[in-house]
Order: C-alpha cells, then sequence, then structure tokens
C-alpha cells in the first residue's frame, strides 16, 4: 500500500511540491469516518401530544418529509409525510384531532454520533431505512443521517451509492 502512495507523491513533488500539501489537507479535511461528521445536524422535531396537522404545517415549513416525534426531551418515534397519508387520512382519522404519537413509528434503530459511518450505512441497507436517527447517550435527537447528507457528505461516494441503491430495493419489490 505504500509503494501507490510513495509514487503518487513522487509524482505530485516533480509536477510541484506545493500540490502534494494541498492534497493532504484535503484528503485529511475530506476524511469522514462518524456519523456526527456527515449527518444533518439541525433537526426540527415534534412533540408526541401535537396534531397532524401541526406536523404537516411543520414539515411544510422546514421542507422536509420526516419528523422526530419527541417526549420530554427524548426521542419517541419518527413521523413521516406518508404515514400521516397511510396510517391517518387513508384510515378516515380527523388530522386535526389526531395526535403525532398515534400515527408515528416507534419501533426505532438509531445511531450514536461516534458510531462509524461503514456501520450505519450498513444498518441503512440492510434494514432498508433511506433516514437514521442519532441521539446521544440521553436519547435526545442530535441529528439525522440521511441518503441526502451521506451523497453529499461522505468519504466514500461508492458506498454511499451501494448504500442507496440498497435502501431502494424495497421500493422496486413494491412494484
Amino acid at each position: 500500500m505504500k509503494a501507490p502512495r510513495l509514487w503518487f507523491a513522487v509524482g505530485v513533488i516533480a509536477a510541484g511540491g506545493v500540490t502534494l500539501g494541498a492534497r493532504a489537507r484535503r484528503w485529511r479535511a475530506g476524511r469522514r469516518d462518524h456519523v456526527r461528521d456527515v449527518m444533518v445536524g439541525d433537526v426540527v422535531v415534534i412533540d408526541a401530544s401535537a396534531s397532524l396537522v401541526d406536523a404537516a404545517v411543520t414539515m411544510k415549513e422546514a421542507n422536509v418529509g420526516i419528523l422526530p416525534v419527541v417526549s420530554g426531551g427524548r426521542l419517541r418515534g419518527l413521523i413521516t409525510d406518508r404515514d400521516i397519508i397511510v396510517r391517518a387520512i387513508a384510515e378516515g382519522a380527523d388530522p386535526a384531532t389526531t395526535l403525532v404519537g398515534d400515527c408515528a413509528t416507534r419501533d426505532l434503530i438509531c445511531a450514536r454520533p461516534d458510531t462509524a459511518v461503514g456501520e450505519a450505512m450498513e444498518v441503512m441497507a440492510e434494514c432498508q431505512i433511506g433516514r437514521l436517527p442519532v441521539v446521544n447517550d440521553e436519547d435526545q435527537i442530535v441529528g439525522m443521517l440521511t441518503l441526502s447528507s451521506l451523497a453529499l457528505r461522505s468519504s466514500d461516494e461508492s458506498d454511499a451509492l451501494h448504500t442507496a441503491q440498497q435502501v431502494s430495493k424495497r421500493s422496486s419489490k413494491a412494484a
């Protein structure tokens, strides 16, 4: 493994020593080893006691399709725009009086900020989930790992693409 780097370094030095330093700085700065490095940190949440109308308005305002559901500051579930339609509206529920907590997915798979990105991508692919909540030791939401954040911030684009392909398999099975 040292030989290719050595040959690369020799070639860069021959082309100009400044380039090697710039490339090394970009490589170190581009390392994305942990979930905290690639997650979306500014996550909009909703309380379990809010109505589905409140959830829909919050999603519209934040331009998101998923909201972590919290109660007492702790993550209790997730609600998606699809959940609102399939679990409530299609079943005849009144979105103004139906609570977010009644329609939220409660069986969650979460990551911690120090989880390796590769491990998180494996879980996302195996479980076919496109959005992975990131929680701290107190189960408080601190971020969301999404296929988009992986595609934009991951240091390994091919692994991010593979994860997206695996997550998308469920869509092709249903079709």
